[in-house]
């Protein structure tokens, strides 16, 4: 992994780990606790494990059905998510 995506994800954690343990003045580090929290949050919302987790849960939304979205409301699904991350 190049310096140029690791420096940036590493402090996109560093700044979720501090919202998740709470911030507040003089305060630069959070617990092991919140920091593996805000690693399972960025993963799921900017990581490559994103449809695998949401994807189903948009489709079911957006086709109004009970665990059974239709193959046109995956694809729907899969757009919306893709659009709203970047």
């Amino acid at each position: 992994m190049s310096t140029a995506t690791t420096t940036p994800r590493a402090e996109l954690l560093r700044e979720a780990s501090l919202t998740v343990c709470g911030r507040r003045e003089g305060k630069t580090k959070s617990c092991n606790s919140c920091l593996r929290k805000a690693d399972a949050a960025v993963r799921l919302i900017k990581g490559p494990d994103l449809n695998t987790r949401l994807l189903p849960r948009v489709a079911d939304i957006i086709c109004g059905s009970a665990g059974q979205p239709c193959g046109a409301c995956w694809e729907k699904a899969t757009t919306l998510i893709l659009e709203l991350r970047g």
